[in-house]
């Protein structure tokens, strides 16, 4: 009987246990702490054991927080980096409000005032096919320049995109971009692999670097390859069908009918001067300004972009582009 008094290793167990979420995107710091209250047999929560109109921390106990490591915008508004109070007003027929208090100590019970918030804006609540019994924060659909913040519990849903600084500048002025549209003729024979790579992976079918590598090195060099420009987006599109094939044929599985995800894009940074970055499904998705291969451009007279040479980040040429028909 004693050693039901004596204290233990354990830590007693809460109706709402904590968790916490960290990710980095692109540098910021992110960071939301909750209890996880369970819906435990309850169908139905908002209007009932949360009534509507209410001003509810998304969690249980102690009032959910999140941090930013550097400034965000959310919803199209701007956070200052720092830690915040979470809050939404719940609605039985209207748009939710998401409001970020300053005073991060208050307790669940509190329901501040949403004209007191640091910041708030309107939220859609969506409603969920899939059941999430524990209340759920998480950070979807990561891309370089940010995510979608999401609220789930039960059916009810909210998602509000956030933007982070992604350290370089994705988008490049229209009257900057247009003088590199059009075709070219692309040769890249300094970056194909090797003889003795092509062999060594040669009849490897099930395997996805020799799937790649076999798409690859499938045409001869020069070939034609175009450079866009999306008006919407901003960015330039440095569009290769071979590369995306052979990164289709990377990503599916054997006998799988290819999908193209895989893209790139050049992103400005100087006169002239392009990184080049990975792109899924239209996003930019990977780059690193330290050692992404840089595109420089030629230009003639009349400002129109001729030619470019393509180089890594230890200088030597990757592949050089002349403009088609000159």
């Amino acid at each position: 009987m004693l050693l039901a008094f004596l204290p233990g290793e354990a830590s007693p167990q809460a109706a709402s246990e904590r968790a916490i979420l960290t990710q980095i995107i692109s540098g910021t710091e992110v960071e939301i702490r909750w209890s996880r209250p369970s819906l435990r047999g309850r169908e139905v929560i908002f209007g009932r054991q949360i009534p509507w109109g209410e001003v509810w921390t998304p969690g249980a106990n102690v009032a959910t927080t999140i941090r930013f490591s550097k400034d965000v915008v959310l919803s199209g508004e701007p956070v200052a980096a720092g830690r915040y109070s979470v809050w939404l007003r719940v609605l039985e027929s209207e748009p939710w409000r998401l409001a970020l208090h300053r005073d991060t100590t208050l307790f669940h019970s509190a329901h501040p005032p949403i004209e007191d918030a640091a910041v708030s804006f309107v939220v859609e609540r969506e409603r969920a096919d899939d059941l999430q019994e524990s209340l759920a924060w998480d950070l979807d659909g990561i891309r370089i320049d940010g995510a979608d913040l999401v609220m789930h519990w039960g059916h009810d849903r909210v998602a509000v995109p956030l933007e982070v600084d992604p350290g370089i500048v994705l988008a490049t002025p229209r009257a900057e971009a247009l003088p590199l549209v059009g075709d070219w003729t692309y040769d890249d024979t300094p970056s194909l692999p090797s003889p003795e790579q092509l062999e060594r992976f040669a009849g490897q079918d099930a395997n996805p670097t020799a799937r790649y590598l076999e798409v690859l090195a499938s045409e001869p060099r020069p070939r034609p390859i175009r450079i866009d420009f999306d008006d919407e987006t901003g960015l330039v599109r440095f569009v290769d069908r071979l590369t995306e094939a052979a990164e289709a044929a990377f990503y599916s599985a054997e006998g799988e009918e290819p999908v193209v995800v895989y893209g790139q894009a050049l992103l400005p940074r100087g006169s002239g001067f392009f990184a080049v970055a990975g792109t899924f499904g239209g996003e930019v998705s990977a780059v690193n300004p330290r050692f992404s291969p840089m595109v420089e451009f030629e230009f003639d007279d009349d400002g129109r972009a001729v030619a470019f040479t393509i180089r890594g980040p230890d200088d030597r040429v990757h592949g050089t582009g002349v403009r088609a028909g000159g």
